[in-house]
C-alpha cells in the first residue's frame, strides 16, 4: 500500500512524503511518529512540523510508489493542496 502525508508546513523544500508498507499502515505510522522511520519524517518531527496521511493507495506495490516519486510533484496528488491527479 502507498501513501502520501502532507506536511502542515514545508520543511526546506518539501511538504510530502510519498511512502509504501507491506503490513500494517497503523504500525508504518507509529514508526514514523516515533522518527523511527523516514529520515524526512523524522526530521520534520525534530523541527515540530505536524503531519497527516492524505492519501492512500490500497494494493499498489512498490512500482507505483517510485512512479508517483519520479513525478516530483506529490502536491498534484495531495487533497489538502488541490491536487487533482
Amino acid at each position: 500500500m502507498v501513501h502520501l502525508i502532507h506536511f502542515e508546513s514545508k520543511l526546506h523544500h518539501a511538504q510530502h512524503y510519498i511512502g509504501f508498507v507491506e503490513g500494517d499502515l497503523g504500525q508504518r505510522i507509529a514508526l514514523h511518529k516515533m522518527s523511527r522511520g523516514a529520515k524526512l519524517l523524522a526530521a520534520v518531527n525534530e523541527v515540530g512540523i505536524d503531519w497527516h496521511v492524505v492519501r492512500i493507495w490500497r494494493g499498489a506495490d512498490r512500482s507505483f510508489e517510485r512512479k508517483l516519486k519520479n513525478y516530483k510533484k506529490a502536491r498534484c496528488f495531495c487533497p489538502l493542496c488541490g491536487g487533482h491527479l
